[in-house]
């Protein structure tokens, strides 16, 4: 049986946080808190990356994507391998890290810092899909 398609409506947050990711990071959350999310992590210590992390959607063969304002090309996309996804107790987690030697590392944080909106989607081929818009208003100053 297909999940029919959700829209989530709620906005980035923008935090700063310690933990494994880094001891600085910049976090970006599309999504609901405890429920369907995608995490942008973006490490402000060395060795810069970005931790692309996906909670109870996203399976391997989801691609995800964003856009930023009207751009035809996506600032990031990303095709799940079965590697980078688990299940557990509260459904499935994919991670994925854009170190900064890839150029996709640069096209994002340009894109992030300069636009206005995002629009983050995971599609579960069909299955299941999340899409969310949202400001990114105060990104730049929050990555200084």
């Amino acid at each position: 049986m297909h999940v029919v398609g959700r829209l989530l409506v709620s906005s980035f947050v923008i935090t700063f946080v310690g933990g494994p990711v880094a001891a600085e990071a910049v976090m970006l959350r599309a999504g609901e808190a405890t429920g369907p999310n995608a995490v942008f992590a973006i490490d402000k210590a060395k060795p810069h990356m970005i931790v692309v992390r996906t909670t109870q959607v996203g399976v391997a063969g989801s691609r995800i994507e964003v856009f930023v304002d009207k751009a035809k090309t996506p600032a990031f996309r990303h095709l799940f391998a079965a590697g980078e996804c688990k299940f557990g107790d509260i459904g499935s987690k994919c991670e994925v890290i854009v170190p900064a030697s890839n150029p996709a590392y640069a096209a994002i944080l340009a894109q992030f810092k300069h636009g206005r909106v995002a629009r983050v989607t995971v599609d579960d081929a069909g299955a299941m899909k999340m899409d969310q818009t949202a400001s990114l208003a105060g990104f730049t100053k929050s990555l200084r």
